[in-house]
């Protein structure tokens, strides 16, 4: 199988066969179905086991008052959409996913799906991701959490011998980055910079990130778009396509939820020589709502399977 990554503009016009947003307590959750519901002939909500709390109830609501049916969290799309009885297979059909409010575990499992059943054989996804409002992180931070590889992208190298390459993303997620980096001792390190519409957001990364830029070469920040994720994808291409043959590359995705969909789509495109880890140190005890600026970016993936 091979995967083809295209620009879209969010202004064109859709048709889709397949919507799927999630259902969590962020009220950007909803946003790119609100605007896309009436382009798409199903409408898959994946609901989230835990955070019923904030905009969930309101998110769900939406759901049901748009036709849409729920996705329970574990659940395959293929059965899910089997029970609905929405048609045989979707293969050739395209496909919209939206990745603003899935947390990295779930955008893996369903990506992981779409990119792999071949029941989505030769499938158009569309990517999309509505930014938010920017609002200050917590002030209390949470221990370095959960730092493993991600399932489904784990990779497994058929060269162990090789030195590793971490490759970050950076959030605002105070010493994360450093936490990566101290936990897998690479032997060199690349950080992409997430660089918004509000200068505001940019300032936290700096300022969160302060104590791992001291630890490494300012030639090795790449800044990135987070509007222009086709761009980013063709920098995160080179740069991993400079390390192959040379190094194990991980991918160690923060930050904006569109870039670990760029992510895991690389490592798709490159194959298990690429292992894409997740660091969290969420907690629903400090969860708090985002709300959609009105900002929509994405891009599309087109499968071509034999």
């Amino acid at each position: 199988m091979k995967i083809d990554l295209f620009n879209v503009n969010p202004e064109d016009d859709f048709e889709f066969d397949l919507l799927i947003f999630a259902v969590g307590y962020e009220a950007r959750a909803r946003h790119v179905a609100e605007r896309y519901c009436r382009c798409a002939k199903t409408i898959l909500g994946y609901v989230f086991p835990d955070g019923h709390q904030l905009s969930f109830d309101n998110n769900l609501k939406f759901l049901k008052e748009c036709g849409g049916h729920e996705l329970q969290d574990g659940v395959s799309i293929k059965s899910r959409l089997q029970n609905l009885n929405a048609r045989a297979d979707f293969c050739g059909c395209k496909i919209c996913i939206d990745v603003s409010s899935l947390n990295r575990g779930a955008m893996a499992f369903l990506l992981a799906e779409l990119l792999d059943s071949e029941f989505f054989k030769n499938a158009e996804i569309t990517v999309f991701y509505s930014v938010a409002v920017f609002v200050p992180p917590p002030s209390e931070e949470l221990d370095f959490l959960d730092f493993a590889p991600l399932d489904n992208f784990g990779g497994w190298t058929s060269n162990p011998e090789r030195p590793t390459a971490l490759v970050l993303g950076l959030g605002y997620e105070t010493d994360h980055a450093v936490g990566a980096l101290e936990f897998l001792d690479p032997s060199v390190t690349f950080a992409f910079f997430p660089i918004g519409s509000d200068e505001k957001f940019e300032k936290q990364v700096e300022t969160a990130n302060r104590s791992f830029f001291e630890l490494i070469n300012a030639d090795r920040i790449i800044k990135y778009p987070v509007l222009s994720p086709y761009q980013t994808f063709w920098e995160m291409r080179s740069l991993i396509l400079s390390l192959s043959g040379v190094a194990r590359t991980v991918l160690v995705p923060m930050g904006p939820k569109i870039f670990s969909s760029l992510c895991l789509v690389s490592q798709r495109m490159f194959g298990d020589e690429i292992s894409i880890w997740r660091a969290s140190g969420h907690s629903l005890a400090m969860a708090r709502d985002a709300h959609a600026s009105g900002e929509i970016t994405g891009y599309v993936i087109k499968r071509a399977d034999e």
